[in-house]
């Protein structure tokens, strides 16, 4: 893994400022939130609205304490802090995407020359992640990942000391704090695959891996099903004997034992792979709020795995 001097990044930075903004190009402004009664009187109330200025559709509803943090500011708060940083940024990739018209936003940033081999043939790049939105359902946030490259899992990290900046909207931000942050996550990326070549040693029964698939999916009927005696049956009769099908478990049941324990055996690293599997490609619906899905998908994930190497 290779590290360049500070403040050598420009010119690759430079590169993802000139294609611009994407589907996050946008302005907002915010407004008093008025209501009408049963008399039709106007009543102005406590709140704000958030809205776009280029549609007028109304993003999110807030006290007068919300700060707006545009999309086009985290975007170029997150560009100004990896062009700052020591990383090697040739190559760099921007994926940005929106979603529920407009009010959430999540950037994710690849940096293939920041990669290591994973143990099992493939590697993974170093992947950054930034988050906000307008309705309240994420804080701006940058967190550290990473992505593989056989499968393009996108890889959460889990260990104690996660490479994660938050800031609520009623919050000023602190750049230097996001800047050191970001620079940790290089620590972190290695200390996460030490983790990863131990999953790689780490061999689970298929119930054990079944309870993982079980908990990410929510499946509370098959965790029923576990308490009540289920506990020595097949995960396959425990799916025949749900009241409703779950095409989430089910999904994760069939490419663990059809793809990912063929290929890294029933170890807790083909466990993993199989939930980011899920989390990255498992998405379907309006497109519009693919985005949203697959975050919170990864965060499930990431609770999912952080509890396993807890219990550990």
């Amino acid at each position: 893994m290779s590290i360049i001097n500070l403040f050598s990044n420009k010119s690759d930075i430079d590169v993802i400022r000139n294609d611009g903004y994407g589907s996050a190009d946008f302005d907002v402004a915010v407004a008093p939130l008025h209501y009408a009664t049963m008399s039709g009187l106007d009543i102005q109330s406590d709140k704000s609205a958030v809205y776009r200025t280029d549609s007028g559709l109304q993003l999110g509803i807030h006290s007068p304490k919300y700060k707006t943090v545009g999309y086009k500011d985290m975007i170029d708060s997150t560009r100004n802090l990896l062009e700052r940083s020591d990383f090697d940024l040739n190559g760099i990739n921007e994926h940005i995407r929106t979603s529920h018209n407009g009010a959430r936003c999540f950037v994710k940033y690849d940096l293939p020359a920041m990669t290591y081999h994973t143990g099992d043939g493939d590697r993974a790049t170093l992947s950054l992640l930034a988050t906000t939105s307008f309705d309240g359902t994420w804080p701006f946030m940058i967190s550290a990942a990473a992505t593989q490259f056989a499968c393009t899992n996108l890889q959460v990290f889990i260990t104690g000391e996660v490479a994660v900046y938050r800031a609520r909207h009623t919050q000023s931000l602190d750049i230097d704090k996001g800047s050191n942050i970001i620079m940790n996550s290089l620590n972190v990326f290695s200390k996460e695959r030490d983790l990863w070549l131990q999953w790689q040693d780490t061999k689970l029964f298929d119930m054990e891996v079944f309870k993982l698939f079980v908990e990410a999916s929510a499946c509370t009927s098959a965790e029923k099903l576990i308490e009540e005696g289920m506990m020595n049956d097949t995960p396959v009769t425990i799916m025949d004997n749900l009241p409703r099908r779950n095409s989430n478990l089910e999904y994760m049941w069939q490419k663990y034992t059809g793809v990912y324990r063929k290929r890294l055996g029933s170890t807790m690293w083909a466990a993993y792979n199989t939930l980011t599997d899920w989390s990255t490609h498992r998405v379907s619906g309006k497109e519009d709020k693919l985005a949203a899905l697959q975050f919170d998908r990864h965060q499930i994930v990431r609770q999912v795995v952080s509890d396993y190497a807890k219990a550990a």
